[in-house]
């Protein structure tokens, strides 16, 4: 069963946000090039991928890479699928449901754990570390505690949060923290992960 912040993202709202939101996933090549560089990986998995704007930057950089994506909102789905993304729909909350035998070398959050309500993070932030086999990257809005941000007048749909500080208390290793790039990226910070 969603959670009701994942019914309002599967809803209307999330497929304006999906109208609305066009990247230019070439912009985004050189942040991969950089993490894929960083982390060697033969497989990434996103959760939350969206339309698979990443997921295309990814396969760019190295189309031998076997890339895959989790997603709930319908339409995002069909334009990943639509050039050629392998996306499944499922919850963050059923990734070792998906893949409970297999992980990938690198899980990957991009504006994705901001949505998940605080009641709902720490349980969805282990799912990512399950199906991890050695590193999880977060490109989210930071802040150095936990901040709930009203978003186009909904609240109760967007936090900032110290994702370093909440994955390292969860046993990880903080690799790197960095601002991404702003044109790419809006204003997110990017935390890389590895597992002890």
């Amino acid at each position: 069963m969603l959670t009701e912040q994942e019914q309002f993202w599967k809803g209307d709202f999330g497929s304006q946000y999906v109208a609305r939101n066009r990247v230019d996933w070439k912009a985004r090549v050189p942040f991969w090039t950089d993490i894929i560089d960083r982390t060697k990986p033969r497989s990434i998995l996103e959760v939350g991928c969206g339309s698979g704007w990443n997921l295309r930057a990814m396969r760019h950089v190295d189309p031998s890479i076997a890339v895959r994506g989790v997603e709930i909102n319908q339409d995002a789905l069909q334009e990943a699928a639509d050039v050629g993304l392998f996306v499944a729909e499922a919850s963050v909350f059923d990734l070792q449901t998906e893949w409970p035998e297999s992980g990938f070398d690198l899980v990957a959050t991009v504006g994705c754990l901001i949505h998940i309500s605080p009641a709902d993070i720490s349980r969805a932030m282990d799912q990512i570390i399950s199906v991890s086999n050695r590193y999880v990257l977060a490109v989210e809005y930071a802040d150095e505690t936990e901040v709930m941000v009203p978003y186009r007048d909904h609240t109760e749909r967007l936090w900032r949060r110290p994702f370093g500080k909440l994955y390292e208390a969860k046993g990880l290793n903080l690799v790197a923290e960095f601002d991404a790039p702003a044109d790419a990226f809006d204003r997110c910070r990017a935390f890389l992960c590895e597992k002890a």
